[in-house]
């Protein structure tokens, strides 16, 4: 993934409420779950 694209789908997953980011961390691919992940932390302040 280049780093265009990589911000542009951490910017998209972190407009995500808390609960669909936990949601997210149940997905099969694990790029998507690294991101909901990412964006939970940032969401959390951990």
């Amino acid at each position: 993934m280049k780093r265009t694209e990589f911000v542009k789908k951490r910017r998209v997953m972190s407009q995500k409420s808390i609960e669909e980011l936990i949601e997210t961390l149940r997905s099969e691919d694990l790029q998507t779950r690294f991101l909901a992940e990412m964006c939970l932390r940032d969401a959390t302040g951990t």
